[in-house]
């Protein structure tokens, strides 16, 4: 029974893929990410705003319909969007104002139509909320936000948003910096 339970879990891991909040369109700039997201789950904040909703590390077989958000979070669903044999994709915001403010998505059957805009905004296929655990400026110099003060990280926000640099970063951040190796 055990080895069931390892390998289901070891399934999930698998099957799921970041979502990335950006700060300009067509999934340009710095952006926040969901690090392996599963299926029905939203990647949100309430306070920002965002341009456009990657979808990376999407295992080419999958048929997925992504999702974009406004008004905080994943509160009103205003981007639909089936994404089927590529690895990446892009939802931008529809006016071209950022007033993104989540993403996600969902496994679409290939018998059945794609679940409607509204019953994922009543919230009955997004199932739970997740914020960005990690920032990445536009020079891909990452950050660890998950344990960040509000206040701080509305501050790397702002300063991701307009295009900051690692050097001009405050040295109070330092401390945050994901240093890959």
């Amino acid at each position: 029974m055990q080895f069931v339970t390892i390998l289901l879990g070891l399934a999930a891991s698998v099957s799921a893929i970041d979502i990335r909040l950006r700060a300009g369109s067509g999934c340009t700039g710095s952006y926040q990410v969901c690090t392996g997201i599963n299926p029905d789950t939203c990647c949100g904040l309430s306070s920002t705003r965002f341009a456009s909703v990657g979808y990376v590390a999407i295992p080419t077989n999958w048929r997925i319909q992504g999702r974009a958000y406004s008004n905080g979070g994943c509160n009103t669903l205003v981007g639909l969007q089936t994404i089927q044999g590529t690895t990446n994709a892009c939802i931008n915001e529809p006016s071209g104002f950022s007033t993104l403010s989540g993403g996600g998505y969902n496994f679409v059957s290939k018998r059945r139509a794609a679940v409607p805009m509204e019953q994922c905004a009543v919230g009955k296929a997004c199932t739970s909320v997740a914020k960005p655990d990690t920032l990445v400026l536009e020079d891909e110099t990452k950050y660890a936000i998950t344990d960040m003060a509000e206040p701080l990280l509305e501050t790397l926000i702002d300063l991701a948003t307009n295009g900051t640099t690692v050097e001009n970063i405050p040295h109070e951040f330092k401390a945050f910096e994901k240093i890959e190796g």
